[in-house]
């Protein structure tokens, strides 16, 4: 392995990975196979003659195998398309950042990560602002009798209206939901709103042992909300938005955990 091109999918302590390492395949098919760097090992494949192309494919082969290790040890994972020239610069790179990623570990030793969205049933929030407002019900049934032609800018200002009464709701139903997650997650972080109707869109690093714990609250808020909006809850996963390490990492000391 040592003068093979690598594909990089995470990093562990050594003493953990033959529990973490299955012998199963990654990326473009590759079998994944441990590297031992002292106390560290990593998660690799063979990447030689193989463009690692950004395939659906590919990506969920990627969070496979950092998937299939993560219930044996706490794993450092790398970003997709991460590859190295050969094993030896590798483990150079492991052992003289040894203590940055020994600290890295231990930020999220025993914590995994739990993604959980919050999304507006269509078309059901937006009738419900209109509803309860007078003033934007009374623009809204005087624009229905007008043809657009005349309308035009009273049809801007009702939908500047509900825009913003759209995010105030947004904001005071995402602080009813993180009120319940928040005491049970170690960290959040908050993630793109994919469009209009999507209330709330975080990941939360959580301990390992309260997940059945953090599951219960999101069912109750399920239950809560029924009717209202859907959530859409994956995990656990490789804790990306925590820690993911850069290829960066493998030509220059990190400064810190995050990336």
């Amino acid at each position: 392995m040592s003068d093979v091109q690598l594909y990089v999918y995470g990093i562990l302590h050594a003493s953990a990975a033959t529990a973490a390492h299955d012998g199963g395949t990654g990326v473009s098919g590759g079998a994944v196979k441990r590297l031992d760097c002292d106390d560290l090992a990593v998660l690799v494949s063979s990447a030689d003659g193989v463009p690692v192309a950004r395939t659906r494919r590919n990506l969920l082969a990627h969070t496979a195998v950092l998937e299939r290790a993560i219930p044996h040890a706490t794993v450092l994972p790398l970003r997709f398309g991460t590859v190295v020239p050969a094993a030896a610069s590798l483990c150079a790179c492991i052992k003289s950042n040894r203590a940055a990623f020994r600290a890295a570990l231990r930020e999220i030793d025993g914590q995994i990560e739990l993604g959980v969205k919050a999304v507006w049933c269509r078309g059901l929030v937006y009738n419900d602002i209109v509803e309860r407002d007078q003033a934007l019900r009374q623009l809204r049934d005087r624009l229905r009798s007008r043809p657009a032609s005349e309308t035009y800018y009273e049809r801007i200002e009702l939908g500047r209206r509900v825009e913003s009464a759209l995010a105030e709701l947004r904001a005071s139903e995402s602080a009813a939901i993180l009120s319940e997650l928040l005491p049970l997650a170690e960290r959040e972080t908050e993630l793109h709103l994919a469009d209009e109707d999507m209330v709330m869109n975080r990941a939360f690093l959580v301990r390992r042992d309260t997940e059945s714990v953090f599951d219960a609250a999101v069912e109750r808020l399920a239950e809560r909300f029924t009717n209202r909006m859907e959530f859409r809850y994956v995990g656990p996963a490789p804790p990306f938005n925590f820690v993911s390490l850069q290829a960066a990492w493998l030509t220059s000391p990190p400064v810190g955990a995050s990336a």
